[in-house]
């Protein structure tokens, strides 16, 4: 039994399927299948089982994998405790939501690179609540998030700062020739919003649902330079982090609407889950942050 099999099998189960975990691993399907085979072989018994298109653990493969997180687990800790601690190394996997990898966090993330660059950086684009899964599945080291606030006790959150959003409209714009922008303003306007999962665009949607006020469209475009473009060409509204439409708002091809609804307060969070090893690159990550970032 080999730890890389162990790991192979967690991942697996993590995913749901050997081809997405071995494109995880970086290995061939073929290669994450032999190692299954291997552990099934050793062990004498099946570890999965498929049911139509679902793939299952079966009652050994449940117990097999409560071994292999702590072995793992162990296995990684040795090493982090035999390795010179002072010299950031290895594998370090950062989730970053678009708006902060782009406008805010370039520059360090370059910095980063460069600095230590036996760090394997790995950075992921996505959402709020994608974070959440992989950091609690370990599938992500650290996460930066855009929420009002992070209650959830298994997680360990500082909050970097307050990020200020905006209603966007192009300058044209009916609504951006008013003194101020109300809720009620947004009925029968098409909307154009960034992922589902944002909490900016939940805030707004849930000041329009307790309003009763309804949008003409909706539309979900997954990149904010394609969003910016269709407002500028005022196809429809949208909400944003300030810092994300900066350039547009000086040039003067969007425009910020004098939002007089609830305020939307959002604040910029770096996470990571509380039984996580603090590796010497993530603690390195953490003191760059604080120098860059946090003046």
């Amino acid at each position: 039994m080999e730890i890389r099999q162990l790991k192979t099998f967690m991942s697996i189960v993590k995913f749901g399927n050997f081809s997405q975990a071995a494109q995880f691993l970086g290995y061939t399907q073929s290669t994450a299948t032999t190692h299954i085979q291997l552990l099934e072989k050793e062990l004498n018994t099946v570890l999965f089982e498929r049911f139509g298109h679902q793939l299952m653990l079966t009652g050994d493969g449940e117990r097999l994998y409560d071994y292999a997180e702590r072995i793992t687990k162990l296995a990684d800790e040795a090493k982090n405790a035999l390795d010179d601690f002072s010299v950031p190394r290895g594998p370090l996997t950062i989730g970053v939501p678009e708006s902060l990898c782009v406008y805010r966090l370039k520059n360090l993330l370059r910095e980063y690179a460069l600095v230590y660059p036996e760090v394997e950086l790995k950075v992921k684009i996505g959402i709020s609540s994608d974070f959440r899964t992989m950091l609690r599945k370990n599938m992500m080291d650290i996460a930066f998030f855009l929420e009002e606030k992070i209650q959830e006790t298994d997680l360990v959150s500082k909050l970097l700062w307050t990020e200020p959003v905006a209603l966007l409209a192009a300058p044209g714009h009916e609504l951006s020739k008013l003194a101020g922008v109300q809720v009620k303003h947004l009925e029968n306007q098409t909307l154009i919003f960034p992922d589902s999962g944002s909490s900016y665009r939940t805030l707004l949607e849930e000041s329009m649902e307790k309003a009763a006020v309804q949008p003409s469209n909706t539309l979900e475009i997954c990149q904010i330079e394609v969003i910016k473009q269709l407002v500028s060409s005022n196809i429809g509204l949208t909400i944003l982090p300030v810092v994300a439409a900066q350039q547009e708002l000086a040039a003067g091809t969007l425009v910020a609407l004098p939002w007089l609804g609830p305020e939307f307060q959002i604040n910029a969070f770096l996470a990571y889950h509380r039984d996580k090893w603090l590796s010497s690159s993530i603690q390195a990550f953490h003191k760059l942050v604080q120098e860059r970032l946090l003046k």
